[in-house]
């Protein structure tokens, strides 16, 4: 009788050690949210093609009904920080959810002076989106240039341990013109 009690425990204990398993594994796997994302995440990147290196700040915040994404990039020639010739960019971008899961359409601001309208690719308007994909989220800016070939940006910003992979690709026609990879570590509150 003892022996049999040893043995259902250890049957217990097994069954418990696979759903245990079983549920971290469907944790792992599930897509991401967006509230996921939520954070500042500071790092650097690189394009091999011509050596530039990036500092890069990434915060991603709630915003009205959606969320915002603030980059800030430094881009230098080489990887010493202060020399002649540095750049500065910085750009926010606001999205909403849309009527499918996953998937972001911009916010517009809207005012009593301005109208709403569609944005027109053949006027030079920029179609965004961004959407989430596993631990994915990729932000997709789309315009037409003057000669009629069109460009698309990719970002990808990947969850990770430390904080999130960086991936950008600039596509001209399809091919890929530029890209550029680094992490980003997500910074803590003090």
């Amino acid at each position: 009788m003892a022996a049999e009690r040893q043995h259902i425990r250890a049957l217990y204990g097994a069954f418990a050690a696979i759903l245990l398993l079983t549920a971290q594994a469907g944790a792992a796997e599930r897509d991401a949210t967006i509230e996921d994302f939520f954070g500042t995440y500071v790092g650097n990147a690189r394009i091999e093609a011509n050596s530039q290196f990036r500092d890069i700040i990434v915060a991603i915040e709630p915003a009205h009904k959606g969320f915002s994404i603030y980059t800030s990039t430094v881009i230098r020639k080489g990887p010493v920080r202060a020399v002649p010739d540095v750049k500065w960019r910085a750009e926010t971008q606001r999205f909403v959810q849309s009527d499918m899961p996953h998937l972001y359409e911009p916010m517009l601001r809207e005012s009593m002076f301005m109208q709403r309208r569609t944005p027109n690719l053949l006027s030079g308007d920029t179609v965004a989106w961004a959407s989430i994909r596993g631990r994915t989220l990729g932000v997709y800016a789309m315009h037409v240039l003057e000669d009629g070939h069109y460009e698309l940006r990719v970002y990808e910003r990947t969850l990770t341990e430390l904080g999130m992979d960086l991936s950008f690709i600039r596509y001209r026609d399809g091919l890929a013109v530029r890209e550029l990879s680094g992490i980003l570590a997500r910074t803590k509150d003090d």
